[in-house]
């Protein structure tokens, strides 16, 4: 039998660890660099909300904490970017509140 969690209204969330291909580095850090404010807002495709992102610049990677309405839009904002960079690391995540109602679910 297979245990079935659900939480409606939830969006998901997922911890997203990136990093730019060495030969792009250069490039990649300055195109990042001049992104206007406007820019930066119309980064993410509709459904796909960037709550934070944490960069280690001279090692050319960093992590991302994104919320998403589904699989295909997480991997539309992450296509947008493959062009210069990889994601080894998509992991789904919950917060307190989330993992609280999850976890009493299971226990039934």
């Amino acid at each position: 039998k297979r245990l079935r969690l659900h939480l409606k209204g939830t969006k998901m969330l997922f911890y997203v660890k990136y990093q730019v291909d060495r030969d792009k580095q250069s490039d990649t850090q300055a195109f990042f660099a001049n992104m206007s404010e406007e820019e930066r807002e119309k980064e993410t495709p509709d459904g796909v909300n960037l709550v934070g992102r944490w960069h280690d610049l001279p090692n050319g990677w960093g992590v991302a904490i994104v919320e998403a309405e589904s699989q295909e839009a997480l991997t539309g904002w992450a296509m947008s970017w493959s062009g210069a960079c990889t994601f080894p690391v998509i992991t789904p995540v919950v917060d307190d509140d989330t993992g609280t109602k999850l976890l009493k679910q299971m226990q039934g």
